[in-house]
């Protein structure tokens, strides 16, 4: 089964990266989760080589925030145009910094802080056509049944 070689949780809450990487890899559709406490660890995982195929990034954080983290990395040579970048809120944004956020096109979307199955299943079916979900694929055919 293909899989996705790298997601890249960025966000500062350790709760919240558990519960995230344990959801990715219960899909089974993905080769590593990574980890970047704050956009300057997620610039160096960059830098030193790893581009992610998803980011999951959180707005406030410390050292670097997310808005950062995006400066920076639209100034780096070696990132991907395939590299996909989701925006996470997990409380209201300011509509100066929804406006912003639409007008980069590095995030195509915005989702909930927390991952559900759910939400990584529909990530996994609208960007990567050829990746098969173990986790995925028993959701539909149990849909399908019912």
């Amino acid at each position: 089964m293909k899989k996705i070689k790298t997601f890249l949780l960025v966000d500062d809450n350790n709760s919240t990266n558990f519960f995230n990487k344990t959801i990715i890899q219960k899909t089974e559709s993905v080769e590593e989760v990574l980890i970047a406490k704050n956009g300057a660890e997620a610039i160096e995982y960059i830098r030193s080589g790893v581009i992610p195929e998803v980011i999951f990034l959180d707005i406030n954080m410390p050292v670097m925030n997310g808005w950062e983290f995006l400066d920076t990395y639209r100034k780096l040579n070696n990132t991907s145009e395939k590299t996909i970048i989701i925006l996470m809120i997990g409380t209201e944004l300011a509509e100066e910094d929804i406006e912003k956020a639409r007008n980069m096109v590095e995030i195509k979307e915005f989702r909930d802080k927390m991952l559900t199955k759910e939400i990584v299943c529909d990530i996994i079916s609208t960007y990567f056509e050829n990746i098969n979900s173990v986790l995925c694929s028993k959701s539909k055919s149990l849909t399908s049944q019912m």
